[in-house]
């Protein structure tokens, strides 16, 4: 047993365990319960302010379900909650084969240590440009720049402030919008 989650030795029988399921660094991690409604209101209202700002540009918007593989291995994916991606070589029929540009991660506590520790190793030596991990409890968001410094600490925004990329120009998010 590893760290939330199982070493993937068999992926045929694993499958059959879980009905959404990742794969990182060789360990399963089921993606049971569903999310909360915090939850969902936060990556849906990510999801829209996300849309709206690369309408007509080459990058395109997902949200989970999505499964996104980021390496070679065919069964290492994640499905991150939200995603950006500008290079439309790597979308295929069923996510996407790369690294996307901006992943979004929205926590909950059984999700936290997962989302903050091997997903944020994996998004940053993966090439992940920025990566926001969404708090809706504490209504914060912590945006990471990862071609930077590892030592760099990441901006973090609350509740009434307008979140600002670092990797976008122009990208800006209203979080009084998305935490109510």
């Amino acid at each position: 047993m590893e760290e939330n989650g199982t070493r993937h030795t068999d992926p045929h029988s694993l499958r059959e365990t879980a009905e959404r399921y990742e794969v990182i660094d060789g360990v399963m991690y089921d993606m049971t319960p569903p999310p909360s409604t915090l939850h969902q209101r936060a990556v849906v209202g990510l999801t829209v302010q996300l849309a709206n700002h690369f309408h007509g540009t080459p990058c395109q918007v997902f949200a989970a379900p999505f499964g996104v593989w980021l390496t070679e291995n065919a069964d290492e994916h994640v499905e991150p909650d939200v995603l950006v991606i500008c290079n439309p070589d790597i979308i295929v029929e069923k996510g996407a084969v790369g690294p996307p540009d901006l992943v979004v991660e929205v926590i909950s506590p059984a999700t936290a240590a997962k989302d903050k520790g091997v997903k944020w190793q994996l998004y940053r030596r993966t090439g992940v440009r920025e990566y926001w991990i969404v708090d809706p409890h504490h209504q914060t968001v912590d945006v990471w720049l990862f071609h930077k410094d590892p030592a760099d600490q990441p901006r973090v925004y609350g509740k009434n402030d307008t979140l600002r990329s670092m990797s976008f120009e122009n990208l800006t998010i209203r979080l009084s919008e998305i935490f109510p």
